[in-house]
């Protein structure tokens, strides 16, 4: 019912899970993650304590050993699919042979990506392709799932997807671990959207670019206006993009998204 990512990226030292399924809200039980540990999909006929139980496990193993553990004490395991990466970058899957047609993994280095009720075996191929590329796991992940759908995806349809991103580089929250963390629970192209919150994700708080706000003063006083804002800080407070704007100084991202909106 799923297709999955599980990746790590050593540049960054970031972990990250991504997902999309015609069922409802993926994103709360197939994503595990925790920085400096690893990530875990669970997923098929989802074992959910794999999720957890995963995490704890390597917290002190490896991805072959947990994996090989978790699936030992599951009698239950010939249904269950499930993909991890170790607090190394190892990673590995599993796929029992009662997923559902077709089921199947692909592991490579960083990364595994895994399915069931796929359309074929040339959905996990398009998904390691694109894995197979350097790039920020906020954008590989999503156009993992993309490629995946593009080679029919899940063939019961969409409806679902979510993305879970753990660092310390790019904490959302202090001590918290997470960059980032979007579900979509039910929507008719639940990839669209997930790639449309991740850049506005991306733009409300991690705009880290900045450019002189006199210098487009004209433009922003013209789009105010016609917005139905009196000031550049009442419209940034409003949106909640007033972190973006500091000492004369306004996000690239965000002049772009207030001139284009």
């Amino acid at each position: 019912m799923t297709f999955s990512v599980v990746a790590y990226d050593p540049e960054m030292d970031e972990w990250g899970v991504a997902v999309a399924s015609r069922y409802l809200s993926v994103g709360s039980v197939v994503p595990w993650a925790i920085h400096g540990v690893g990530c875990v999909a669970t997923q098929a006929m989802a074992n959910y304590s794999y999720g957890p139980k995963g995490l704890s496990l390597l917290a002190d193993r490896g991805a072959e050993e947990t994996l090989k553990t978790l699936i030992s004490q599951d009698p239950e395991r010939e249904h269950r699919q499930v993909g991890l990466v170790d607090r190394h970058g190892n990673a590995a899957s599993f796929t029992g042979n009662k997923c559902f047609d077709y089921a199947g993994n692909v592991v490579g280095k960083n990364f595994s990506v895994q399915g069931n009720i796929l359309a074929g075996s040339e959905v996990l191929k398009k998904m390691a392709e694109v894995m197979e590329k350097p790039g920020r796991l906020e954008y590989s992940l999503v156009d993992c799932l993309k490629a995946g759908e593009s080679a029919g995806g899940d063939r019961r349809g969409r409806q679902s997807a979510a993305i879970l991103i753990v660092s310390r580089k790019r904490e959302f929250e202090p001590t918290s671990g997470k960059f980032m963390e979007i579900r979509v629970e039910d929507h008719s192209d639940p990839l669209k959207e997930l790639e449309r919150i991740r850049d506005l994700w991306v733009l409300m708080f991690y705009d880290n670019e900045k450019v002189p706000v006199e210098k487009y003063r004209e433009q922003i006083n013209s789009r105010l206006k016609k917005l139905g804002f009196n000031t550049l800080e009442e419209w940034a407070g409003i949106n909640n993009f007033e972190h973006n704007l500091k000492d004369g100084m306004i996000g690239r991202r965000t002049l772009d998204y207030l001139l284009s909106g």
